[in-house]
């Protein structure tokens, strides 16, 4: 593909912004190495982004910022230039918080909401109310909102304007992100919980994170957030990859979905209670389990109860089936196992890796494992990181707009 040199131009903006808001403060000459681009051309699009209230130039000496073309050791972001609002719905709970620039949270809410008994105008109205509260409270000026981000529990479109499907609701296909463009004027945009743990992964963790691998989220629901070649995967009309739901065992144990013999419906939190307890597989799932139960009964597995070690198992083994697929597809890759169910992986470990050992995929076996047991920050993180690249895009599209209008 070959960029005419004003497309070149916005993704070196984007890319010098991005090398900024990562490294915090950051000198021309790293900008330079880092973006692969001359120092006279970082040094022209840094003076720029001075200008327009994007950068802060510090100075050497006196650590104040420098204004356009004058000599600076180091470059950082402008926390004033533009806030996000970053919205994370769970089961039960909506969760909002307000980041600047820089990605420092500089407010934080959280609501009670059970969106599996209210209306869509009722969701609506809530929605819009609890994040009006949450600005409000801020004391930002409305002109300083840039953007609006969701991280849901389910599947999105591939726009990421409608919740097509989520546990937290019978409601379908959501019009979430018009609602709120509509109510506040800035752009909005929904994203699986999934994709985004793993886009905070390859924010935070770069050198491991980067070009393939995946996080699942082990909760009450069972998701992956997949990277392959360095970029998201998700599908032709939706988003996430529905790892959770990809067939484990025929006429098998009952998933939320309503479908029989799904990965969660042996790997999620619900199944795990389910076994434990000696309940037919057939029996409706919990609609929440808390995540202290899970904690009980993997001490009760690490105390030798034979029950509470199988029903861990049997996760592990609907967890090793679905990656040996995927490895059969794709080559194996490193996992990060997230959310509550990651604190008792050492008892399905052994299972997984058993499946793995025994598969068409056997040399991932010794696949890379890594734990994250509270899945939150990630998501937040993950929040924050695309409302302020879309921030930082359309700013790029207005100046390139107002350069071929002048």
């Amino acid at each position: 593909m070959v960029l005419r040199s004003d497309d070149m131009r916005r993704r070196n903006r984007l890319r010098i912004i991005q090398i900024v808001r990562r490294g915090g403060t950051v000198s021309r000459g790293e900008i330079a190495q880092a973006a692969s681009l001359s120092p006279a051309t970082v040094s022209t699009i840094a003076s720029e982004l001075i200008a327009e209230g994007v950068l802060i130039g510090r100075n050497a000496e006196t650590g104040a910022s420098a204004g356009r073309g004058r000599p600076s050791i180091g470059l950082s972001v402008n926390p004033q230039f533009r806030h996000a609002v970053l919205i994370i719905l769970k089961i039960g709970a909506v969760n909002v918080a307000i980041v600047d620039y820089s990605g420092k949270v500089i407010a934080r809410e959280h609501f009670h909401l059970d969106m599996a008994n209210v209306s869509m105008e009722d969701f609506r109205r809530t929605l819009i109310t609890e994040i009006r509260q949450t600005w409000d409270a801020s004391g930002l000026a409305a002109s300083q909102l840039g953007g609006i981000s969701i991280g849901v529990q389910g599947t999105t479109d591939i726009a990421g304007l409608k919740l097509l499907r989520s546990p937290m609701t019978p409601l379908t296909d959501i019009p979430v992100a018009l609602w709120l463009e509509e109510e506040f004027g800035a752009p909005t945009r929904l994203a699986n919980d999934c994709d985004l743990i793993a886009r905070a992964l390859n924010w935070r963790y770069p050198e491991r994170y980067s070009d393939n691998f995946a996080a699942i989220l082990l909760a009450h629901g069972v998701g992956m957030g997949l990277f392959l070649r360095g970029r998201i995967i998700n599908g032709t009309r939706s988003s996430g990859t529905e790892f959770g739901h990809m067939l484990h065992q025929t006429d098998g144990a009952l998933c939320r979905c309503g479908s029989r013999g799904c990965i969660e419906a042996d790997a999620g939190d619900y199944a795990i209670l389910r076994r434990y307890r000696g309940k037919p597989a057939d029996v409706k799932p919990d609609r929440h389990v808390e995540p202290a139960e899970i904690f009980r009964i993997a001490e009760a597995a690490r105390g030798g109860d034979a029950l509470a070690s199988e029903s861990f198992a049997s996760a592990g083994r609907a967890l090793g089936s679905g990656l040996a697929g995927i490895f059969a597809l794709v080559d194996p890759f490193r996992v990060a196992f997230v959310g509550h169910g990651a604190a008792a992986f050492d008892l399905m470990e052994p299972a997984l890796r058993e499946v793995l050992r025994n598969s068409n995929a056997s040399a991932a076996s010794d696949i890379a494992v890594d734990l994250y047991v509270d899945e939150m920050p990630l998501v937040l993180d993950g929040c924050g990181i695309g409302a302020l690249s879309d921030i930082d895009a359309t700013h790029a599209d207005r100046v390139w707009d107002a350069m071929r209008n002048g």
